[in-house]
């Protein structure tokens, strides 16, 4: 406690009642020898303070006692590296200048927390603090410390004054702002006078003094709206007192025992005291201490709302606010007018329908989720890939507005992921909007207490549910709930993304820009997998077979997914869109936003997270096995055909311009050998600046002594090696031995399950993919440019609803970016004239017909749908009939030999075929009496002089250039 202000330490010249031990020294001025005399005393002061530690002092050596509690308490606490490095980066000399003084900040004063952050500084080698307000260590020191700390005289300057004079002088000191249940002048009486001692010190130094904010939070629970009694004796949650601190203690200890969660530190972005007075030069030294204590509360209260979310509210009261909301009331009206019934009918129907949405989410149920999954990843990954830096930016995000996540959605699993790796992280597990078909009884339940709201297939035909749904999610947003929903609406079969669905997107958007929502940042993330446990069933569902209804039953043959393994599981996210910055981007004024541009902003939005999820995506060891096996039209490859071809994946990928995801356990082993590929890539360079070198092939070369792809394979292969294991392990591929070769094959009935994988990244190819087949259809040596960029425009144009384009994007600039990168690689030279020619390299580059291959399934089975328009314009045909139709002769066309990927038997890509048909009117919907649903029949446009069958012709030329359909 600090010592009472006496008469001599008062002054005229500031009246400032917070601080008026302070205010005498405000107006005083000193000359250089007695400042230089000042700065020697403090200097002087700040040795005795380190050779003879003050009693507040962090321990260099633990006893046996606090080893125990280290060994069961503190070794559970999440502190995670980025914050280690954050305060290593300060105290670290950076080219021999300090970076700055710092100064650890901790909320409300706990020996405990005191005692957990001395462990861990010891452990990870970062400064001790020689002081602390109002703790004291002595006692833990060992008799004869504490006996030497008791009959020891202290400095006779003030406590503020021997930390100004630690932290001028470099050496660490913690500060506690508040005290457990204390009133607010209390605490800035307990703490006030060190705050303005820094700036006072910060004045002095040109070194920056750095001000790192610490959060520990032991309980992930947030304080009640209403204290109890036992709350006033004890503390609450996150203000504890010391017997309440310490059941947290013991209550770690079984809890993460049974991985129900752990103790998180969180630090908040270090304040620059140096930059912070130069914000305010107007400001003297009390008004800057006053405004720095503000601004270090709020940073406090931001980073506990990001671990803790919103208090919350029963449903009952959620319910009661939602009712007296002017949308639900004048649907209810509507409804009850239009169908003559009482309000009160009306009333209790939507009270049904709030029951059926509404999560009720908590806490203990995440703490089970959570120790559940531990065990289950354990048991079937090979362990977690996680954005960290991008988990960082959405907790940056999270404190400054509401956040929607949107991650992309290939498995069931999805649901789990990203509420596990919030809680772990140390955030607010989001409320999950899930299909009702997952409302089933007892997961429902689950589900529902884990954070899941359920939402129907379709809203159409029934308004009063659309409204009830739209309050409860603009309600739980207000709260402050981060809320996660899947914009593609399903999970992709194929693994590629899916069109989006703009449904939950466009109502979020209207909650923002009718002023009920302040601030909106949603955030595109990518869950990957290297094997997806749906596997069995996705593939029946391409062939045409039914979607499993989800059951208990089906969940329940979980155990023997248990035995098997995945590989890893990949998170990554992408930068936060700003719902307001995005409307500024295209000059829309958010309050005065009318239908029309609305409709058009979400759709924008809608496939800019699309592309956002898809640049995300990481790539995985097993994608790139994938695409390699199933891009080569021989019976097998040999294995070291098989490297290089990955490595020249790799070297794609990973060149800075594509700024491209690519696995880190990837990029980790090509730093390791990184010396080694910038001396090849040199050697390369300086090779391919011969013009006799130009037309070397990267993928035919004979000679390898300068193939940096052959060296990214090798230094690769236990990875690929390890992916290849999950493949075999379940008979999608088959390893040959033969007196020293390995061969790798692919089974036909294994195609359609690995070109999941090989999906998952294709969109990184596209613009490479679209030109070489537009090239290959020419079978000319020589291609003017324009006819060439014609045909990839069309094949852009084709499919428009298989992938997202980059928003803005010029095709042209698209083109002509990719066509030069063809010509710096000699696989074709542009000739400047009257008609601009490109020549391709001869023989034939093999790495064009690479990446071509990369999207023949697709054009194959758009060539499959596009061969039953004759059927179209003879009679009308059902969507369930056309795709039937499609898989029936797709399947006697593979078995003929006609068509040659069996991946191209593909059930979801003739439904994105048949969607692309309507869109380019040339099939229509029609509806009579004798359907019961909508036939699609071809246009009188198209059907005239047979245009179709050009149309069919077209795209036949582009998988088998030079065959003519009869």
């Amino acid at each position: 406690m600090a010592s009472e202000p006496t008469q001599q330490d008062e002054s005229p010249l500031d009246a400032d009642a917070l601080i008026p031990w302070e205010t005498s020294e405000l107006g005083s001025e000193e000359s250089e020898v007695e400042a230089q005399d000042v700065k020697d005393r403090r200097t002087e002061l700040a040795r005795q303070l380190v050779d003879k530690p003050h009693r507040s002092a962090m321990l260099n050596e633990f006893g046996w006692v606090l080893r125990l509690l280290a060994r069961f308490v503190f070794a559970h606490v999440l502190f995670e590296k980025r914050s280690i490095d954050t305060i290593r980066s300060i105290t670290e000399p950076a080219n021999g200048t300090q970076n700055g003084h710092i100064v650890y900040l901790i909320r409300t004063r706990s020996l405990l927390d005191y005692l957990y952050f001395n462990w861990a500084f010891s452990q990870h080698d970062l400064p001790l603090a020689s002081y602390a307000n109002g703790v004291s260590t002595h006692w833990l020191r060992g008799f004869f410390g504490w006996l030497g700390a008791l009959f020891r005289r202290e400095p006779p300057e003030k406590p503020e004054e021997q930390v100004q004079a630690l932290v001028t002088n470099g050496h660490p000191v913690v500060l506690f702002l508040e005290e457990p249940k204390a009133s607010v002048e209390k605490n800035l009486e307990f703490s006030q006078k060190f705050i303005y001692r820094l700036i006072r010190g910060q004045k002095t130094t040109s070194v920056p003094v750095m001000l790192v904010p610490m959060l520990l939070v032991w309980e992930k629970r947030p304080d009640s709206k209403h204290p109890t009694i036992l709350d006033d004796i004890f503390g609450t949650a996150q203000s504890p007192g010391f017997f309440r601190k310490a059941v947290h203690w013991f209550q770690t200890i079984w809890q993460s025992f049974l991985k129900f969660g752990q103790p998180v530190v969180q630090l908040a972005p270090p304040v620059n005291l140096q930059h912070f007075i130069q914000e305010y030069p107007s400001a003297d030294t009390a008004d800057a201490s006053e405004m720095l204590r503000q601004h270090l509360l709020e940073t406090f209260e931001k980073e506990q709302r990001v671990i803790l979310g919103p208090v919350g509210e029963p449903q009952d009261t959620i319910w009661k606010d939602i009712l007296t909301r002017p949308a639900l009331s004048h649907a209810i009206r509507d409804v009850a007018e239009q169908e003559a019934i009482p309000e009160g009918k009306i009333i209790e129907r939507a009270r049904e329908q709030f029951d059926e949405i509404a999560s009720d989410h908590s806490l203990l149920m995440i703490k089970i989720f959570s120790s559940v999954l531990s065990f289950v990843w354990y048991r079937i990954y090979d362990g977690f890939e996680v954005d960290e830096e991008g988990l960082e930016r959405v907790r940056e995000a999270a404190k400054t507005s509401n956040i929607v996540l949107v991650p992309s959605h290939k498995s069931h699993i999805d649901y789990l992921v990203l509420s596990y790796i919030f809680y772990k992280y140390g955030m607010t597990a989001p409320l999950i909007a899930a299909g009702v078909n997952l409302s089933f009884w007892p997961m429902g339940y689950l589900f529902r207490k884990a954070g899941a709201f359920f939402l129907r297939r379709t809203f159409k035909g029934d308004p009063l549910y659309a409204v009830v749904f739209k309050e409860y999610v603009i309600r739980m947003l207000e709260e402050g709930y981060p809320i996660e929903f899947f914009i593609e609406g399903t999970r992709s079969r194929t693994g590629k993304l899916i069109k989006p669905r703009y449904g939950m997107l466009e109502m979020i958007i209207r909650a923002f820009t009718s002023g009920r929502l302040e601030a909106v940042k949603f955030i595109p993330i990518s869950v990957g997998y290297e094997k997806i446990i749906e596997e069995a069933s996705y593939k029946s569902e391409m062939l045409g077979g039914e979607k499993e209804k989800e059951s208990l039953g089906g969940l329940l043959k979980a155990p023997k997914f248990l035995t098997s393994r995945y590989g890893r599981l990949y998170v990554e996210f992408n930068e936060p869109l700003d719902l307001g910055d995005y409307l500024a981007k295209y000059n829309l004024d958010p309050k005065n936003l009318d239908e029309e541009d609305l409709q058009v902003v979400t759709v924008r939005l809608a496939h800019r997270i699309i592309y956002d999820i898809n640049e995300a995506t990481a790539v995985t060891p097993s994608a790139l096995a994938a695409t390699v096996l199933l891009n080569n039209d021989a019976r097998g490859i040999e294995r070291e055909r098989f490297l290089r071809e990955i490595g020249f994946l790799v070297h794609f990928l990973s060149q800075p311009s594509r700024n491209v995801r690519v696995s880190r356990t990837v990029i980790q082993a090509l730093d390791s050998q990184a010396a080694r590929l910038e001396e090849l890539e040199a050697v390369r360079a300086q090779a391919t600046s011969d013009s006799s070198s130009n037309s070397l092939s990267t993928l035919s070369r004979v000679d390898h002594s300068m193939d940096v792809e052959a060296l990214i394979g090798e230094i690769i292969a236990p990875l690929m090696d390890r992916s290849l294991d999950l493949f075999e392990v379940n008979d999608q591929i088959k390893s040959t031995k033969d007196n020293g070769l390995i061969v790798y094959s692919v089974p036909e009935d294994a195609r359609l399950q690995l070109s999941f994988y090989r999906n998952n990244i294709v969109h990184h190819f596209v613009p490479e993919a679209l030109l070489s087949a537009a090239i290959s259809r020419f079978q000319s040596a020589e291609i003017e440019l324009e006819p060439l960029m014609e045909e990839t425009l069309f094949l852009s144009k084709l499919f428009k609803f298989e992938w997202i384009y980059e928003e803005r994007a010029e095709f042209r600039n698209v083109f002509m970016r990719t066509l030069q990168y063809f010509e710096e690689c000699a696989w074709v030279s542009i000739q400047d004239g009257e008609k601009q020619m490109v020549t391709i390299a001869q023989p034939h580059p093999v790495e064009l017909e690479f990446f071509r291959r990369l999207v023949l399934t697709f054009l194959e089975a758009y060539a499959i749908v596009t061969g039953l328009l004759e059927n179209m314009a003879t009679k009308p045909m059902e969507k369930k009939e056309i795709v039937e139709s499609a898989l029936k002769s797709a399947r006697a066309d593979y078995l003929k030999g006609k068509i040659l990927f069996q991946e191209s038997l593909s059930k979801p890509t003739y439904e994105n075929a048949l969607r692309l048909l309507e869109d380019w009117k040339i099939v229509e919907r029609i509806k009579d009496d004798s359907r019961k649903k909508e036939a699609y029949q071809l246009t009188k446009e198209w059907s005239e002089n047979q245009k179709y069958a050009e149309l069919h012709q077209h795209i036949v030329e582009f998988v088998y250039p030079g065959r003519k359909e009869a």
